[in-house]
């Protein structure tokens, strides 16, 4: 089962067992997360060229923890290759926050709840 939420909705926005802190809608067009904790993304084709980076850490402000190649940024290249409104590649990590830079930018800040 896949849990998916537009992220235009409003107050709380879940998303599976993830809370977002911030989101950026004009980016960010809707996260997916299957039941083994398994996330995508869908961003708005005008940024579909674009490098996303991904940092996690296990406490807020903490400092980032080590992906599996032992950087602290995963370079996603997003939907590079892709057809428009098509899923990002997925992501998988047991991290509390998880965060999505684009740029300086942060377009979405996730926190496990669940």
């Amino acid at each position: 089962m896949l849990l998916a939420a537009s992220a235009e909705a409003q107050g709380n926005i879940r998303f599976g067992p993830y809370e977002a802190l911030s989101i950026n809608s004009d980016v960010i067009r809707g996260v997916k997360v299957d039941e083994g904790g398994k996330i995508w993304l869908l961003l708005n084709p005008v940024y579909k060229e674009r490098e996303l980076v991904v940092k996690i850490s296990n406490l807020p402000g903490e400092s980032y923890r080590k992906w599996f190649n032992g950087s602290e940024e995963l370079v996603s290249p997003a939907d590079q290759g892709k057809q428009a409104n098509e899923w990002t590649d997925w992501i998988e990590t047991q991290s509390s926050y998880i965060e999505y830079w684009m740029g300086d930018q942060l377009v979405l800040h996730l926190k496990k709840v669940g």
